[in-house]
This record gives structure tokens, sequence and C-alpha cells, in this order.
């Protein structure tokens, strides 16, 4: 009894093909009768195509007569797998629950096949094995290897024959096989019969290896060159797992080597789904200023279903990739600009000036980093290491602008800290016939003219000018002559100043004049 409750527990755990959770799990499917046929001996030229009956093979009395029934299975799925083992399964309505049932290979069916017509008998597989207990009663039959050569062959279906191992003698009897779906009240629904597999897909070539500059598994960010500012770089690529869905997980092993091809040593990833696997290298093993390479592959370890034996498949590897160790930091950068000198005053404010950075006593420098103001920047640097940018500075205050030298494997050396001055247009000049400077002129309600002069400011497009705490008031350069008429007799003040261009003020000219 023991014995054929592990056979019908075996079946229809394999029948309902639940998903395994283990890590090192075997992937399983199934497929059913693409088109099914019987023929019998009292009725030698009725075809039975696809019939809503049920599958009748062997010596009957009611009905009456020699039954033979072909199942045309479909094996599509294990192309491109490793199966393990296949299964040809079926479920017994009624007749003698014994091993007396031949499975073979026939050749192929179709609405002609009678049993007169009946297709070749190729290849005898057996009687199988029968589990027969809870009202419920399986034939089975492992076809592993027909279905390895036939999927070799490049074969998408394979036709079954089902006939008693005893048609005419004392033993014969007719059993009647379901040909759609059972309803059982243990084992639940299921289709039948149907063919079973087990196997595994061999990985893929894992896609997109890369040196991560962190020490996170994301694909970003990446060195842009084959440089490396450390020496335990993290090294990740692509997996694809095929049987994921099965509760299947791989790993990707890493493999380094050094400029020769002598292999320094490997290591595997943990093993999970699909996406980004990585490893790093330890301490240790690579020094500064040498070239490596290193190349990954797929691995996918499960247990034989039946055995538990361990097994493993494998991708290709990758092609080598190769990298160079770099974590000599780069020197302090050179700083340079005509247009404004360092600790000295420059142009005017406003106006863009060129600065250029050199990369003082490094050899390797691909960009610099710079600050000015509240954003930082990177330029790229051209072969010689040099890179120009321009800046232009808002305010008349002491400016310092920040560069960093950033060498081909992405490390940033010291910041360098460069000051100047922007210059500031000087106040205009300012006079009056009717209200000389510092002296008394015209009267309380005397209107008389004010004249503005550049004084050398350039770029000037307007005066803005105020008297006393009054309002501000703005002319054109182009008209630089006002009219004032103060109320009251008096010392007063007048602000004039200029405005260029870029909208930037000069110094403010104070006129001091007093009215009789």
């Amino acid at each position: 009894m023991k014995r054929v409750l592990a056979l019908l527990c075996a079946f229809i755990v394999t029948l309902v093909m639940m998903p395994p959770s283990q890590a090192h799990a075997s992937a399983s499917t199934g497929t059913l009768k693409l088109a099914w046929t019987y023929v019998a001996l009292t009725k030698p030229l009725t075809s039975h195509w696809n019939s809503a009956d049920d599958a009748l093979v062997g010596t009957g009395v009611q009905p009456p007569g020699v039954f033979r029934s072909f199942f045309r299975m479909d094996i599509s799925p294990m192309h491109g797998k490793k199966l393990l083992y296949a299964t040809f399964q079926s479920y017994l309505n009624s007749g003698a629950c014994d091993p007396g049932i031949e499975l073979w290979l026939t050749g192929e069916i179709g609405p002609k096949t009678t049993w007169l017509n009946q297709p070749a008998w190729r290849q005898n597989l057996g009687t199988g094995k029968v589990a027969d207990g809870f009202d419920a009663c399986f034939f089975s039959w492992r076809i592993s290897d027909l279905v390895r050569e036939a999927v070799a062959r490049g074969e998408r279906h394979l036709t079954f024959g089902l006939r008693a191992a005893d048609e005419v003698g004392p033993n014969k009897s007719l059993r009647v096989f379901e040909t759609d779906q059972v309803d059982h009240p243990y084992f639940g629904r299921f289709s039948t019969p149907s063919l079973m597999f087990r196997y595994n897909t061999v990985p893929e070539v894992p896609t997109d290896p890369a040196i991560n500059l962190n020490d996170s598994c994301w694909p970003e960010p990446r060195p842009a060159t084959r440089y490396v500012n450390t020496t335990t770089p993290t090294l990740g690529a692509e997996i694809v797992n095929a049987d994921r869905e099965h509760g299947d997980q791989v790993s990707a092993r890493f493999e380094w080597a050094d400029s020769s091809g002598t292999v320094l040593g490997s290591a595997a990833s943990s093993p999970s789904s699909d996406g980004r696997h990585c490893t790093e290298i330890p301490e240790g093993l690579l020094a500064d200023g040498q070239t490596y390479r290193w190349r990954v592959r797929a691995e996918d370890h499960y247990q034989d279903p039946e055995t538990l034996e361990m097994l493993s498949d494998t991708s290709d590897w990758t092609a080598w990739q190769e990298f160079t160790v770099d974590v000599t930091r780069p020197t302090l950068p050179v700083i340079a600009s005509k247009d404004y000198p360092e600790s000295g005053t420059g142009g005017l404010v406003g106006t863009p000036g060129v600065f250029t950075f050199s990369p003082g006593e490094s050899t390797d420098i691909a960009s610099y980093r710079y600050r000015f103001g509240p954003s930082s920047r990177v330029v790229t640097a051209d072969a010689d290491g040099r890179a120009d940018v321009t800046l232009t500075p808002t305010s008349t205050f002491r400016q310092t602008l920040y560069v960093s030298a950033v060498d081909r494997a992405g490390s940033a050396g010291p910041e360098r800290a460069y000051s100047f001055t922007p210059r500031r247009n000087p106040a205009p000049l300012v006079t009056s016939t009717v209200y000389p400077e510092n002296a008394p002129g015209g009267g309380a309600g005397v209107p008389g003219e004010f004249t503005f002069s550049p004084n050398g400011a350039q770029d000037v497009v307007a005066y803005g000018y105020r008297l006393d705490s009054g309002e501000t008031l703005r002319t054109s350069a182009d008209t630089p002559i006002v009219t004032i008429t103060p109320g009251t007799a008096g010392p007063h003040t007048l602000s004039v100043w200029t405005i260029d261009a870029r909208g930037y003020l000069s110094f403010t000219r104070t006129y001091a004049f007093t009215v009789n």
C-alpha cells in the first residue's frame, strides 16, 4: 500500500506541477494531446478522429472487439531545454488497473486512420507503471530518451499508441482511458492524457558586463574608460533566468586574470533570479598601474528531482574585459585668465572671461570639476589635459573659483582656489552752470541744467540720479542733460551713477551744491 500511495503522490504532484520554491530547483511543465483517435477491429473502415468518446484499449465484450488508441503529443516546449525526465501519463476510467497496457511510438495519425489504415507501430515502450488507490488508477511510462532524441532531430510532436499486451489471450480485457478532464474527489481537476517534463534551461551568456565605480550592484555609475580608481573593483553583468517562474535561481561566476591571461581568482555571486549579479575582487590581488582582464558566465545549480543529485549547467564565458588600476590621485591644477588675473583686479563686472585649466604635474587628466557661485560643473579636458571655461562675474566683490582635476579613472585631486576681483565703472562727471558744485547758485524754484558724462566708464547706456532722498530717476546716455528745480534754499546733494549695457551700476558721484 505504501508503494501505491507513493506512486499516486508522485503522479499527481507531477500532474498539477506545483512550482518548486527551493533555490536549486529544476523546472517542470506539461503538454496535452494535440489530436487523438482510436480504431476498432469490428469497424475496420470507421474513423474515430478526435472523438468525444473515451479511449478504448484492449479486447471487450461490450462493446465487443479489439481496440487501440493513438495520441499526438506536443514536445515543442522542450526545444532549447535540457530534459531530465519525460513521462507519458494517462488516467483509467474503467477496466483492470494492472500493467497490461503497452505504450508504443507510432507513425502519424489523421482523419483517415482506421483499423485497416493504422500508423506504423515503431517502438514498444513497455507496460509502464500503474498506481491504484483512492478510487483512482494512473498509468505512466518514462520516455525521456525518446523525447530527447526527437527534440534533437527538431521534431515538434510525437505520436503514441496504446494497445493491450494480450489482445487475444486468456488475460484479454478492455480498458477505458479518459481523454478530457477528470474531477476527482481526492486529486481535484486535471486533464489527461499528458506529457510531463522535468527540465532545466541552460543559462544564456551574460550581457552588459561592466565595472561599477562604487560598491553597489546597480548598473550605474560606471567608468567611462577602462581605468578604475580602486584595487577592489565591483564586477557586474546581467543574467537572464528562463526558469525563474519555477523558483529556479542562478548565479554569476566571475574570473579575473593578469594581462598575460594567468587567472588570479574567481568568485560566484549569491544565487538569485533575473537581474544584475556582482562580485567584488578582494583586497591584495591588484596593484596600481597594472592592467587586468575579467570575464563572467552564468551558472545554474539544481537537484535531480528523483535522485537529489546536484547537477549544474553553465553558459559560455563572455569575452575578456580589460581594465587598468589607477589609484594615484591628480595633483593641484594650474588656473590662468588674462581677463581676470589671480589676486588682482580684472575685467568689468558682468563681462565674460576665459579661464584656462592645466594639469600641473599630472599626465592623465580627463576632466575638471569647478565651482563658481552656488553650482558645481564638469568640463572635459583635451588631449593635452587642458580645458577652457567662460565665466561671468556678477559682483564687484572679491570672487573665488575652485577647481580640481579628475583623471582617467575618475579620481578627483585636491581643490585649488583662484581669487580675483572684477572691476566696476568709475563714477560719472557732473557739471552745472546754474548750480556749481560746492558753491551757491540759482534760487528756490529756479530750474538748472545738470550735464552727465561717463568719465571713462564703458558701455554706458543710461544714467541714474536722485536729488537728496527723493525719487530715483533715469535718463538715456543719448540725452545726458537733465533739468532739476530745487524747491528750497540751502544745501542739496545730487547722486549720479552710470548704468552699462549689462545692467551693472558704476560707483556713485555725490554732487553737492547750495541754493540761494
